[in-house]
């Protein structure tokens, strides 16, 4: 017996079974399918594929035959008691569709994942309903323009090297602003689905996400209103700007993880000390909840997408030309000055001429920890000048600490 044959049918199976006690705890008595409805359809949906190899196109009749079925059961159903839901139908017709799936090629490594997804749709249905009811006209013309600049526009740039020194790519430099926003874009929504009234861990942790700088503003904001926020805002503020560091280190990660392994001593070194400490001071407050009114900007902008893209293409040139009038001492100032405007774009600069051998993996994993605390040392100045003193002093000591670490830890690569 075909081991792997078997295999696959038990995968079929077992999908069947996945998405049928879904719906089988969802559905009305009076519906056409429970479990044993489902097991039976992604079983017909994997024969019907195994059988398209002695009969051409009978997996095909076979989906046309049970659409029919279906459309049927979904006629009488809405006769007999109005229900106009096509939920359980089009459920039963992906089932067939990812038996079928098991059996061909690779897919019986696909379809279960794919299961798991439908199944995850299927039981979160309150959940969905109540995210789409939260969701503005705003929010949903620009997570329009998020798909199109993703989907529409980076397809049809050139993926090749132009300008002077070869340095600008059109394809690159644009999946850089998806990426960057795509990360922004999750965490604004996180932020706006989970809100920022769960606590001060949810804004320092997924504040760091979309933008530090923009929860150490609002702490600065809060303690100015009230001293009793103190150690609850620096708390806030110190996780989110630690995250900061997570998140450099995870971009570098995905865009060039040749130079990742030296990256990772400095970016956790900073990011896990700062978390741990922003926890001391946590666990000493006992104010744990307050609403932080951060003020983010809208999941996807236009405008700041294109001056990223812009500031990105400019640290690339400013970058290439440092090093080769100046070495990587020009590459660092250039790293220090780009920091305090946005560590993102020298992020990923550095990690692309790594890339390219532009830079040694030394040169640009020093330079991206000098941006990180040159920015790091910006928001200690918005600490100090927006908020008050004590605020400053506090947050600024917990930024010593950490900043020492990450000096360390590039002194040891």
């Amino acid at each position: 017996m075909d081991t792997l044959l078997l295999l696959k049918f038990v995968i079929a199976l077992s999908i069947g079974a996945l998405i049928g006690i879904e719906r089988e705890r969802k559905t009305k008595e009076t519906e056409f399918a429970g479990v044993r409805t489902f097991i039976l359809i992604a079983l017909f949906g994997i024969i019907s594929a195994y059988l398209s190899t002695k009969v051409s196109y009978f997996v095909l009749i076979a989906f046309i035959g049970l659409s029919i079925l279906v459309g049927l059961s979904y006629w009488v159903s809405t006769r007999d008691n109005g229900d106009l839901g096509l939920t359980t139908e089009v459920a039963a017709l992906l089932t067939f569709s990812l038996g079928a799936l098991c059996y061909w090629g690779d897919g019986y490594k696909l379809a279960p994942i794919l299961a798991i997804i439908i199944t995850s749709l299927l039981a979160l249905k309150p959940s969905l309903h109540r995210m789409a009811q939260k969701i503005s006209e705003k929010e949903m013309i620009d997570t329009l323009k998020f798909l199109i600049i993703a989907f529409v526009i980076l397809p049809l740039l050139p993926d090749q090297s132009m300008g002077p020194w070869d340095v600008f790519n059109p394809y690159q430099v644009w999946l850089m602003v998806v990426f960057i926003s795509g990360i922004s874009y999750a965490g604004y929504i996180a932020m706006r689905f989970l809100g920022p009234e769960r606590g001060v861990g949810i804004t320092g942790i997924i504040g760091g996400l979309v933008s530090s700088t923009a929860v150490v503003t609002a702490m600065a904001a809060r303690v100015r209103e009230s001293e009793t926020l103190m150690k609850a805002a620096v708390f806030a503020a110190v996780v989110a700007s630690s995250m900061m560091f997570l998140r450099i280190f995870l971009e570098v990660l995905v865009i060039n993880p040749t130079i990742a392994p030296l990256l990772a001593a400095p970016m956790l070194v900073m990011g896990i000390l700062g978390i741990l400490l922003g926890v001391w001071v946590w666990r000493s407050s006992k104010i744990k909840e307050m609403d932080p009114k951060v003020k983010l900007e809208n999941p996807f902008s236009l405008k700041p997408a294109l001056i990223f893209g812009a500031l990105f293409i400019a640290i690339l040139f400013l970058s290439k030309i440092a090093n080769i009038y100046f070495g990587s001492k020009g590459v660092y100032m250039a790293s220090i000055i780009s920091g305090i405007a946005d560590v993102d774009a020298i992020t990923i600069s550095m990690a692309l001429l790594a890339q390219n051998s532009t830079l040694s993996a030394t040169t640009a994993v020093t330079a991206i920890t000098l941006a990180s605390i040159s920015n790091t040392l910006v928001k200690f100045g918005i600490a100090f000048l927006l908020g008050t003193r004590s605020f400053g002093k506090n947050v600024g000591m917990l930024f010593a600490v950490i900043i020492a670490a990450g000096v360390i830890a590039v002194i040891f690569i």
